[in-house]
This record gives structure tokens, sequence and C-alpha cells, in this order.
């Protein structure tokens, strides 16, 4: 990640009233305090942060943990708090007493709403140019990625997730997928948001590859394919590209490291042999798609 060794670079003397010391609590917040903070102004992180889908996790060791209680967020001597998983209602209620101000990280399903969400977190840290820095170089590296080819002769691809839902519009799984020059069949055919395709949708046109994704510590991410005879009956003869949850537990700037592992995917691809009958299949205009 080209902007990590900005945010990690050593920082002398303490936290100002300009950039105050911020603890963090639920890994999207944990990840935005690390990206943007110098290591001086981080009280403590959630124990989420040191965990398998930190993509800071050994970055993460250098600082404390804390559960999201009032008291060690007051102990830690935190101005801020950034949460992604909310505390309770006890401990929002205390850190306003102690005049903790606290910001929860908004959800972000889009590019320009990744550069807001960047914004009011580097500004809120006194960190604006930082997030300048980050918010320019995730463009550069998006647009270095983008592939020229028109849209329609994009490989088309379906996400799932462990449970069976996917990704549709408005998520930031489809823009990634969007980024890296596929076309999301979910996305043209619905649901839009975390549904999922049924299965006998994808029998009748099936996709030129399947990108599954575990949220948890599991590695099996083709299990939900494999636990339906339909699906797996289409999978099991196309690629299925394994996305490290890291690289997109939510909207943020490390979603660039998920496009890049899709874009080498793509590339694959569509250097394989069997590409171009199978992407015939896949390009249906919208008036010849199967109903639902």
């Amino acid at each position: 990640m080209a902007w990590a060794p900005a945010a990690a670079a050593p920082a002398k003397g303490a936290a100002s009233a300009h950039r105050p010391k911020a603890a963090s609590f639920g890994l999207c917040a944990d990840q935005m305090l690390m990206m943007l903070a110098d290591p001086s102004q981080i009280a403590s992180l959630s124990p989420t942060a040191r965990g398998p889908l930190s993509a800071y996790a050994q970055r993460a060791k250098a600082f404390p943990i804390n559960r999201g209680s009032a008291e060690e967020v007051i102990a830690s001597g935190a101005k801020l708090l950034l949460q992604s998983d909310a505390v309770s209602p006890t401990s929002a209620a205390a850190l306003r007493q102690f005049g903790i101000k606290t910001i929860s990280i908004p959800m972000a399903n889009s590019w320009p709403e990744i550069d807001a969400m960047v914004r009011q977190i580097a500004h809120e840290l006194g960190q604006s140019a930082r997030g300048e820095a980050v918010i320019k170089n995730m463009h550069q590296r998006l647009a270095q990625l983008h592939p020229t080819s028109p849209t329609n002769q994009w490989p088309s691809i379906i996400y799932y997730r462990p449970d069976g839902g996917g990704a549709g519009a408005g998520t930031f799984v489809d823009i990634s997928l969007k980024a890296a020059g596929f076309r999301n069949l979910q996305s043209l055919w619905g649901p839009p948001q975390w549904g999922g395709i049924p299965a006998e949708r994808v029998l009748r046109q099936p996709p030129d590859a399947f990108a599954v994704s575990y949220f948890d510590t599991s590695n099996n991410g083709t299990s939900i394919l494999r636990r339906n005879p339909l699906l797996w009956g289409q999978a099991r003869t196309r690629p299925i590209i394994h996305v490290p949850g890291k690289y997109w537990n939510c909207g943020s700037p490390l979603l660039v490291d998920a496009v890049e592992l899709l874009v080498a995917e793509r590339r694959k691809l569509i250097a394989s042999p069997t590409y171009r009958a199978s992407s015939s299949r896949a390009s249906l205009s919208r008036s010849q798609r199967p109903s639902p």
C-alpha cells in the first residue's frame, strides 16, 4: 500500500491539540486511524486491529488494545474515538461527559463516498494533508488499473459470500469488481446491495468467473459453491477468484488492493485459450438475458 510508509513514519513528541490523540473501536476505524494518524496520536485500537482481517495487523502490535469501554478510552488520554462498531450507550454517555468526541465511520460504497470519509477522518485527526495524499494515491492507482477495453467486452463475474449472499449495485464490492474490469452480473440483474443471485439463474447464464471471500478466519472460500450442486456444477469448470477479506472488509482506500488482485486474475482469465467461448455466452444484451 503506497501510503503506508507515510502513515507509519515515526512522529516525535506527544499529540497536540491540533492533532488530537485518538482511539478506535472496530476494524474499519482501526485501519483508518493507522492509515491517517501519526503513531504518537494512536492511544489504542480494538482487538480486531491485530486479527487476520486487518491489513495493518503487524503495525497494530505496537499499540495498546481496548475493549470498547469508556474507562479504557478515558484512561488512554484520547480526545477522539473513531468507531465502526458501536460502543454501548452507557460508554458513549460517559465519553461525552469527559469531553471525548465520538466519530462514527460512515459506510462508504462509492469512490466519492470514500473520498469524503477519508477527508472527514483526516480533518478530525488534524491530518488533512495526509488525507489528500491518500485520496490522490488511490485515484492514481485506480486510473492505472482501469481497463481500456469497452465495458461490454469485460469478463463477467458473480460474487458469493459464505452465507450465500452476494454484492450488487450500491456495495463497495461492486465498485471494486468494476474498477478491475469485470461485469458484475448481480449489478446488472439485481438484487441491489447484499442479496444474492439464485443458483437457477446462474445455471441459465453462467459467468466467466466466480469471486469468493470469507470475512472470518476460514480459508474455505469455495464452501458456499460446493454446498449447492447447481452452483458447483458451473464453478468447478471456471476460475474461482479468492479475495482475502482484509482487502475489502469495508469501503476504504484499501479496496485498491482488492482491485489489484482482481486485475491480475482478469488478465490471466482473458489470456486463457478457453476464454473466448465462455465470454460469448456471458455477453448477452439486456434484452436477451433470461428473466429471473
